[in-house]
């Protein structure tokens, strides 16, 4: 049997044989695509003259369920599940994999390298493990900075993307965990994540966020975090209500709401930042603003299955508008300027003029 996969509307298809049936996938940038089926991850190329074939292939700790790739780092970074435990792992320098049961290291986020392995990361590809204390449920790659924000049930959890160095001649890419946003009264199902600005999915809900580098509230952020203003009370009483009313000859759908600015505060989610850099200095956002809430409502004509009534996507990304000293996205990413071409006149001056002017006035004497 043959499975056929809508991966983008292109012009043309290519039918590509894997080993084992794809459960998930993920772009690799221009050049790769990664299928993840099982405990096991094959990589494609897509560009050149090897089209479409095998590039690589090695196998996970755990079973994928969740799959992302981050073109600024050059990494993968997958939600994995093993005895019924859910995992966060990244995949680095995965190009190096030449045989599927070539030499991989694994290491622990935030732990420094020894020195004799220093040499061997060169050709060798690296498993960074990252504990949560709460299972992950989604993630996003800041298509920026390379910057990965996971989402768990109660809150949100920012990975900054750096990079150790070793030696003038080799640094190790690391993580470090630099911020957590805890969330009440919604549970991610997908996340987006672009260079400060952070959007929220839930089944019928999508909460925009914008975190602030602000140093006014530096001392608030380390010891006692910001808090945003939230109507918990009646959040839970309407909540409690629509719990009495629902029964299986019932369907109970909110109102559509639509909230922008400060008045997305009142949608009753509440936002509480937490930063967990050990160095004040290494800081990078201090507030929350909130930008847009939004309830949708499903069209109940058409009711068949919950499923089928979900928001089913979420993406963040960076806009480049230009300027006249230099290009900067609604998400904050700076490129070069654009070239210009002026072309300036000079108007000539009264001398270049005199010698005409005397013709003419001898001209009119004669």
């Amino acid at each position: 049997m043959v499975h056929l996969y809508n991966l983008h509307p292109f012009g043309s298809q290519q039918v590509v044989p894997c080993k084992l049936e794809p459960e998930r996938f993920c772009g690799g940038g221009p050049d790769a695509l990664f299928v993840a089926a099982g405990c096991k991850v094959e990589a494609f190329a897509v560009s050149g003259q090897e089209l479409c074939q095998p590039r690589c292939a090695f196998s996970t700790l755990g079973r994928v369920l969740r799959l992302a790739y981050s073109e600024a780092g050059d990494y993968l970074v997958a939600i994995e599940e093993k005895n019924k435990a859910t995992f966060l792992r990244a995949y680095v320098n995965w190009r190096s994999k030449r045989t599927e049961n070539s030499r991989v290291c694994i290491r622990m986020v935030g732990h420094d390298v020894e020195t004799p392995l220093c040499e061997t990361f060169r050709d060798q590809m690296s498993i960074i493990e990252m504990p949560l204390s709460e299972a992950p449920l989604c993630l996003s790659c800041c298509p920026v900075k390379g910057d990965l924000l996971v989402g768990c049930t109660n809150k949100l959890v920012l990975f900054s993307l750096k990079y150790q160095i070793i030696n003038e001649e080799l640094s190790v890419l690391d993580f470090e965990r630099s911020l957590v946003i805890h969330i009440r009264n919604i549970t991610p199902v997908e996340i987006s994540f672009c260079v400060g600005y952070v959007a929220v999915m839930s089944d019928l809900e999508v909460l925009i966020l914008k975190l602030e580098s602000n140093p006014k509230y530096g001392e608030s952020a380390n010891h006692h975090p910001h808090k945003t203003n939230s109507r918990m009370k009646p959040a839970e009483g309407i909540s409690n209500e629509t719990l009495q009313l629902e029964s299986d000859d019932f369907v109970i759908c909110q109102k559509p709401m639509e909230l922008l600015g400060e008045k997305s505060e009142q949608s009753g989610i509440s936002v509480t930042l937490e930063s967990t850099g050990l160095d004040d200095e290494k800081i990078k956002y201090f507030h929350v603003q909130h930008l847009l809430y939004r309830r949708f409502a499903p069209d109940i004509s058409s009711y068949v299955l919950s499923d089928d009534i979900k928001l089913h996507s979420l993406q963040l990304l960076p806009i480049y508008q230009t300027v006249t000293t230099c290009s900067v996205s609604r998400c904050g990413a700076v490129r070069p300027p654009l070239g210009r071409r002026t072309r300036t006149w000079t108007p000539p001056s009264r001398s270049e003029l005199a010698p005409e002017d005397s013709e003419t006035e001898d001209k009119g004497n004669v």
